[in-house]
């Protein structure tokens, strides 16, 4: 590979890096400086600054600052746009101003304290009462994680055009908003608190298993949420302990990663993963935010899901799987926030304690759920249990309603491969 070449996609690699981790920065400190009003012209102009990098840093050096790179281009093309448009507040940020295209100075660019405390409030801009939970959602995973209408779109199970105008209308609701800049205190935290971490943890259940594209993992989505929550830990105010359990179990999952896919890019369960990969480090850190989580009497669907987290890691073989006390916090999870997607989940457990033909049983309650319907999970757990079963020929049926369902591909991929070896298992 030519020098050229090898420069390129570091480049590349830094951009993809700074849009997943950094964009959220640069959005949060401009519209802490100028304010949300402006926020359709600060994203287009974070996005004139990538498309900028992009064109630039893959033939030239990568600046030593590249997300102060990012950032002064941002507002140096911000500033530009509103002295066209008139919409200068100061005369004196006019004449400080620098053009986009001039040689880029690093001056005045906040400090990484003041960036994380501009998070902060824009996390809470995002959940802003007089928006709806739908708007509030889809500006999170817009302005804070840098998803794109589509991703946003595969998350939420929705069309890329519905997205498209919520976020449209989520904007114009907060442009309105006087207090949309501050960061609200007493039972209005609480209910925004409530509404961040949902969006928290459905962040990281698309990066722990993407619903689409050729990876099954996206880690940066995943640590990107793990950061996010961390930051609201900051915040004295926000140390609840639902947040504790989500952290908790985020740890406990992404702790994982390394043994999930191989060498070969192909997906692993959980019962043939190499535990000596996990991510100890993770696990002590997810015990120590579930032991927070606990210091309450406070149970949340967090916690229950926390605790089957962490009933896995804990375990030293899959064999030694506490199966019973995980369809326990199964059971519990049902109590607290019941849902098709919890009891199916709840199946495996149940399937594991009481076997493959009481599974399907128990599978037969919740199979006419409409939202089941069209989830390839569903026919992927039916066909594990009619093989367990000895019910190979269904079991072959079901694994291709789920192939033809699952957008993802290596989870394509791990599906037809179990449907090839099926009958190997007479």
């Amino acid at each position: 590979m030519s020098q050229k070449t090898e420069q390129s996609d570091h480049a590349n690699q830094v951009v993809e890096h700074f849009f997943r981790h950094e964009y959220s920065k640069v959005i949060a400190g401009l519209t802490g400086k100028y304010g949300v009003v402006h926020i359709d012209l600060i994203e287009d102009a974070v996005q004139e600054a990538l498309i900028k990098a992009m064109g630039s840093w893959p033939f030239n050096e990568v600046p030593k600052n590249p997300s102060g790179w990012i950032y002064q281009v941002a507002r140096n093309h911000l500033l530009d746009t509103l002295k066209r448009d008139s919409k200068m507040e100061s005369s004196r940020e006019t004449e400080q101003m620098t053009s986009a295209s001039d040689e880029i100075v690093m001056t005045d660019l906040p400090s990484d304290i003041e960036i994380q405390d501009e998070e902060l409030r824009m996390m809470f801009v995002c959940c802003h009462p007089s928006l709806s939970i739908e708007y509030q959602i889809v500006l999170t995973l817009k302005w804070l994680c840098g998803f794109s209408n589509a991703e946003i779109a595969s998350a939420l199970l929705k069309k890329e055009d519905a997205v498209a105008k919520a976020l449209t209308r989520g904007k114009a609701k907060l442009k309105t908003a006087e207090d949309a800049m501050h960061i609200p205190l007493g039972k209005d935290l609480e209910q925004r608190l409530a509404v961040m971490l949902k969006i928290l943890y459905l962040l990281f259940n698309e990066g722990y298993s993407a619903s689409q594209g050729a990876a099954l993992i996206k880690q940066d989505l995943c640590f990107e949420s793990i950061r996010l929550g961390s930051i609201l830990l900051q915040n004295k105010h926000c140390n609840i302990a639902p947040l504790y359990a989500l952290l908790a179990l985020m740890c406990f999952q992404a702790s994982r990663f390394n043994a999930r896919i191989n060498a070969g890019g192909e997906f692993v369960t959980l019962e043939n993963q190499n535990r000596l990969l996990w991510d100890q480090r993770l696990i002590a850190k997810g015990n120590a935010y579930l032991a927070k989580a606990s210091e309450t009497e406070v149970i949340t669907d967090y916690h229950a899901q926390a605790g089957i987290a962490y009933y896995h890691c804990s375990a030293a073989t899959f064999e030694e799987t506490r199966w019973a006390s995980i369809l326990g916090l199964y059971d519990l999870q049902a109590q607290i926030t019941p849902s098709p997607v919890a009891a199916l989940n709840r199946i495996v457990a149940f399937a594991k304690v009481h076997g493959a033909q009481k599974g399907l049983k128990e599978l037969a309650k919740i199979e006419k759920e409409k939202k089941l319907q069209q989830y390839y999970l569903f026919y992927a757990i039916k066909g594990e249990l009619l093989r367990n079963a000895g019910d190979l020929p269904k079991a072959a049926s079901v694994l291709k309603e789920a192939i033809k369902l699952t957008q993802n591909e290596t989870e394509k991929t791990f599906l037809k491969k179990k449907l090839e070896t099926l009958f190997d298992s007479k």
